[in-house]
């Protein structure tokens, strides 16, 4: 009788990484296997974001933390090439005043995973920003640095209600200004390589949680 083939121990996965745009995607996804971690492809938007943080939960029963990792705009104190890693994220452009209180915000909490990264204010919106109109109002003079992106929020709030751990970690790709589209296609590429680096230090860091 021949011997049956030794399968591999089956990886618990507990780490998922939720990339929302093909771009991201590419640059991190033979990075989490290696690691032990899921990666998703949600697509870009709140509402395909959410469903990619079921849909991993759904895939991986024993998943205990989503990291939303990629790309961000800047609005304020940020360059081309800083990370942050936001404590406050704000659904900024959901406004259903006066039934409810606008913005809604979620504030994350837990240590650090990246060395370097900075906080700050997230805004998450249904819409690419090539013009800043936050430049001069309310949250620009509250916060020392404000970026924006269209999933975070979402994120973390599907994330809150089924019980998961939150991380965010996005590189500044652009300062949300007519050459935004230009620029955000061009920090794909030349920071790649940090993105990887950041993606698999991040990972380490939950594991010694």
């Amino acid at each position: 009788m021949k011997k049956s083939a030794r399968r591999a121990p089956h990886k618990i996965v507990t780490a998922g990484v939720l990339c929302p745009s093909a771009f991201e995607y590419e640059a991190l996804k033979d990075l989490a296997p290696q690691a032990h971690a899921a990666i998703l492809l949600s697509g870009m938007g709140k509402v395909r974001s959410a469903w990619g943080v079921q849909e991993l939960k759904r895939k991986h029963p024993a998943l205990k933390h989503i990291l939303l990792a990629g790309f961000a705009g800047g609005l304020k104190g940020l360059k081309i090439g800083d990370l942050i890693e936001p404590r406050t994220l704000i659904e900024q452009d959901y406004c259903a005043e006066p039934f409810e209180k606008f913005p809604n915000r979620i504030r994350l909490a837990g240590p650090r995973l990246v060395r370097g990264s900075k906080d700050a204010v997230l805004l998450t919106q249904d819409r690419f920003l090539k013009e800043n109109p936050y430049a001069a109002d309310g949250s620009a003079m509250s916060h020392a640095r404000l970026a924006c992106d269209m999933e975070a929020y979402a994120v973390a709030w599907t994330a809150q209600k089924i019980g998961l751990g939150c991380s965010v970690l996005k590189l500044i790709s652009d300062e949300a200004d007519s050459t935004a589209d230009h620029d955000f296609l061009k920090a794909c590429i030349q920071l790649r390589p940090r993105l990887q680096s950041i993606l698999t230090e991040a990972i380490a860091s939950l594991k010694r949680r």
